[in-house]
């Protein structure tokens, strides 16, 4: 049966049908009509506009905004740029042309040139369209909440403002807590995305997005679009350095859990026989009796060790005070050879010492020093193999353990308790509770507390999410 106008609204609101969900279905309705209209009246648009550039500013017009819009870092323009559906906006609609080019007109950019010469004769809505285009900045939105295959609430990082925009695509893989870069443009009662990065920025990169807002609310507040447009390139500048973290990161500094730079050593002995050195060594191995370690051991036809490997360990560890050990290097003893695989100079060293004292009798061959970037190089060419594969597999098997999910949670939730009294450089040397005192400070603890969990709900092993809520109501932050 058709509920009437007047009648009670069904969803139990108490109000009039008419007064309640009608309503917002009418909206939705008038929204939906216009967004199609308007992505009607912009269709080909964008080759409309390019083909204007060049007859109107020439063809080194182009190179010359890429230059602008890379900051001048030396990348050439390439159609397969992922940076594509966010330069080529910016070029029409907020790059003025620079003085290198002759007889340019320095203040108008290609979309208001290009309503100088055709506005009269192009249809109302394209009109006011690409007039919003020319007027609306750029800026950083924060994903408020999503309606995947629709839109998502955006909340301008900025200037505070909050807008519904509609963006059917994107929408669907969009997480609430992401950051947006781009350009909203509205028309009417409708909002749409003419521009806007090819991926999402992580909450955790917020950091220098707040830095730019204390200082545009240093000049004017709120903010408005044409103080904006003025810091446009320090918003590119922004954009380009968290595109080069996700996607051109420099190879790390790595270390050791004991804080020693990384050094793949194999060193490599002549030993007296297998049992000598097990015997003399086996001490090394701090967690496990000899009947333990002889379990996995290979022995010859008349009953002597042959083969065997064990870790080479120490109590406790520096830097993750809930380890109980800390594996130093991994021994294999084969016959007469003696190997052992440690990650740095220092283990080596201590290492030498260890077998000096140990097992006087071994003679030193040789070490096989490889730098980690090789070592990743050599397994990124490689691929998985077999064994790496079924290491893999038999891991992911032990993880999912009752057992070990439960050890796990145990270790992540003692970690995210000790979190807010860490000093971290994404919050500029302060802790959680340090930096929750400040308004910057504590929409920035919040930023990176939705990075783990959005990490967390992509992981392989996602932990208990209760963590989160104790950490939460730890900070005194809204649950999610």
């Amino acid at each position: 049966m058709k509920t009437g106008r007047n009648d009670p609204c069904p969803c139990g609101s108490g109000k009039k049908y008419k007064q309640c969900c009608l309503q917002a279905q009418e909206t939705q309705q008038a929204e939906d009509f216009l967004w199609h209209q308007i992505r009607r009246a912009i269709n080909g648009l964008p080759e409309k506009l390019l083909k204007f550039s060049q007859n109107h500013w020439g063809s080194d017009a182009l190179l010359e905004a890429w230059g602008d819009f890379t900051l001048w870092n030396e990348e050439e323009f390439s159609p397969d740029t992922p940076h594509m559906q966010l330069f080529m906006p910016w070029f029409f609609f907020n790059w003025h042309p620079d003085d290198s080019i002759p007889d340019t007109p320095r203040k108008k950019t290609t979309g208001e040139a290009f309503l100088g010469k055709h506005g009269r004769q192009l249809d109302p809505l394209l009109k006011r369209y690409i007039e919003q285009c020319c007027v609306a900045p750029f800026s950083f939105f924060d994903i408020v909440s999503v309606r995947p295959g629709d839109g998502f609430l955006l909340r301008d990082i900025l200037t505070g403002e909050e807008c519904y925009a509609t963006e059917h695509s994107a929408s669907v893989h969009a997480e609430a807590g992401q950051i947006v870069f781009g350009k909203l443009v509205k028309v009417d009662h409708v909002a749409i995305l003419e521009a806007s990065a090819a991926f999402f920025i992580p909450p955790g990169e917020k950091f220098a997005i707040l830095e730019l807002r204390k200082k545009l609310l240093e000049s004017e507040n709120p903010s408005s679009p044409a103080l904006l447009g003025k810091y446009e390139h320090e918003m590119l500048a922004i954009y380009q350095t968290v595109y080069d973290r996700l996607f051109n990161p420099p190879m790390p500094s790595m270390r050791n859990t004991d804080g020693d730079p990384l050094a793949m050593q194999k060193l490599i002995y002549e030993i007296p026989s297998a049992q000598e050195a097990f015997a003399a060594l086996k001490s090394l191995c701090i967690d496990s009796t000899e009947d333990e370690l002889l379990q996995e051991a290979e022995f010859n036809a008349t009953g002597e060790l042959y083969r065997i490997e064990f870790p080479w360990l120490k109590k406790g560890n520096a830097k993750h005070k809930s380890w109980d050990n800390t594996i130093l290097g991994q021994i294999r003893i084969k016959d007469h050879q003696l190997t052992v695989e440690v990650n740095s100079d220092k283990r080596a060293q201590q290492f030498q010492k260890q077998i000096k004292k140990l097992l006087p009798e071994v003679r030193y061959k040789t070490s096989v020093i490889e730098s980690p970037q090789a070592k990743l190089e050599h397994m990124q060419d490689q691929g998985e193999s077999a064994q790496a594969r079924q290491r893999r597999e038999e891991q992911e098997k032990l993880n999912n353990r009752p057992e070990v999910r439960k050890k796990i949670t145990e270790l992540m939730r003692e970690h995210y308790r000790q979190w807010p009294h860490e000093k971290l450089p994404a919050l500029n040397g302060k802790t959680p509770l340090q930096a929750i005192k400040t308004e910057d400070g504590r929409e920035m603890v919040e930023a990176l507390l939705r990075d783990f969990e959005l990490h967390n709900a992509d992981s392989n092993l996602p932990v208990d999410s209760s963590i989160f809520d104790e950490l939460r109501e730890r900070l005194g932050l809204k649950k999610r």
